[in-house]
């Protein structure tokens, strides 16, 4: 009887304990930490709980079932009797799904949610109304779904949230959109700036350049969009450059270069119709003196000697003549070098000098076949009487040395040193002057402002 009393209170003990210990078990909630790509349905099949208890306990959404990454959810425990409420209630919803349950043919574009929205029931009981699995997402067009209750005539919740929600952003955008405008860069104008429109054809790049300014000031200094528009307004800030008179001063260079273009052909072809007046003026002389001793034989009848002396002058100028014409073949009706003339002017030297423009150079050269620099001046001299020796060293003591600046035309030009001159030229006055430059060219007019020479030669 005391044995049997024993295994009862042990018992009784036992049962309690028991009892107690899965009401303990039953009692403690855990938590969940939700995790990328997790769901409610995830939760329910990993705790072993309903959906709609863990939904309950979290004040989550029935019909959005919506939980958020990083959201810490309440999963309540197993409960025996939550289970057996839970299992009875959901017999009775079957029950009444059963009833009222309606076809539903698939279209294009919906989903099981859309559904379960549309009639106001959850994923969950359409999966389980069609014998679909737990995962199963996926409906195609044309299939009869089984769904229970009627379609709603208002609004979907999660579409009436939407407006509002649009609603509260809105000021927000407003707000950063304020705060943008507050942080866009004043535009920086500088008191020396200009402005510019902007013509077909020009970037930022080209006007920075034409201005002498930088992109960045540029856009610094206008309300740039991606492009640039013809006919758009920019200011240049502090610009280095004016294209204007940049145009201007580069239009006056060119017409300045045009006229002294004109003024050298103008100045060349005076010199040569110069130098051919002067070799007709020597012509007409040296055909006078020939003629003179002739005209005068008749009252030289009381003179014998007279007429004796014009002849032999005649004679030696006839043979000076043919002596010239041997050693200058290229110049056979030419008289150089016939007519001795010590007052000859530097402007007929010029001239003189100008008709050999376009003789090549050779070198030693002093004949009109070919001169090199200190033959032409030997050559152009001799022709006016004067010898002033055949290299440009020997050419130096011909005269009196002078400063460039007080040249005359017709004077000699030196470039070097006294007594180790390399080049020799005849000024033409201005800053012109003709020389024999250099093998490959010829005899031509060349500009002091490119080839200054050192000093200047007056002959005497």
């Amino acid at each position: 009887m005391n044995h049997t009393a024993k295994k009862l209170l042990v018992g009784t003990v036992g049962a309690a304990g028991l009892f107690l210990a899965t009401t303990a078990t039953a009692n403690a909630d855990t938590t969940h930490k939700v995790a990328k790509n997790d769901t409610v349905w995830d939760l329910s099949q990993k705790y072993g709980v309903s959906i709609q208890a863990i939904e309950a306990l979290n004040n989550i959404d029935q019909n959005s079932h919506l939980i958020v990454t990083g959201q810490t959810l309440k999963v309540p425990a197993k409960d025996a009797q939550v289970s057996e409420n839970n299992n009875t209630a959901q017999a009775a919803d079957k029950k009444a799904d059963t009833e009222n349950t309606s076809d539903v043919t698939v279209k294009a574009g919906d989903t099981l949610w859309t559904l379960a929205q549309q009639y106001n029931t959850s994923v969950e009981k359409l999966r389980e109304l069609n014998g679909l699995a737990a995962d199963a997402y996926l409906i195609h067009p044309g299939n009869v779904l089984k769904v229970n209750g009627t379609v709603q005539a208002t609004q979907q919740p999660a579409q009436t949230e939407q407006p509002v929600q649009q609603q509260t952003e809105q000021p927000v955008v407003q707000q950063e959109a304020t705060q943008e405008q507050a942080q866009e860069p004043q535009l920086v104008v500088s008191a020396n700036h200009t402005t510019h429109t902007v013509q077909a054809g020009e970037s930022l790049y080209s006007i920075a350049q034409a201005y002498g300014v930088t992109v960045d000031s540029l856009r610094s200094a206008n309300n740039l969009g991606a492009t640039l528009l013809v006919g758009q307004t920019l200011t240049i800030n502090d610009p280095a450059k004016d294209p204007a008179q940049e145009a201007a001063a580069q239009q006056a260079a060119q017409e300045q270069a045009a006229a002294q273009a004109q003024q050298q052909a103008a100045a060349q072809q005076a010199a040569q119709e110069q130098a051919a007046a002067a070799q007709a003026q020597q012509q007409a002389a040296a055909q006078q003196q020939v003629q003179q001793p002739v005209q005068n034989q008749a009252p030289a009848q009381t003179q014998t000697q007279a007429p004796a002396q014009q002849t032999q002058q005649t004679q030696q100028v006839q043979q000076t003549q043919q002596v010239q014409q041997q050693a200058q073949p290229t110049q056979v009706q030419q008289p150089q070098q016939q007519v001795v003339s010590t007052s000859a002017d530097g402007s007929a030297i010029a001239a003189y000098a100008q008709s050999f423009i376009g003789t090549p150079y050779v070198w030693g050269g002093s004949t009109p076949s070919g001169f090199d620099c200190s033959g032409l001046t030997q050559y152009v001299y001799a022709h006016f009487g004067k010898q002033i020796g055949r290299n440009t060293i020997a050419q130096e003591s011909a005269g009196t040395h002078i400063p460039v600046s007080q040249a005359q035309v017709g004077d000699l030009l030196f470039w070097g040193t006294p007594g180790s001159t390399y080049h020799v030229a005849i000024y033409l006055g201005g800053n012109s002057f003709v020389a024999a430059p250099e093998p490959g060219q010829s005899v031509k007019i060349g500009n002091m402002a490119y080839f200054m020479p050192s000093f200047a030669v007056h002959v005497n």
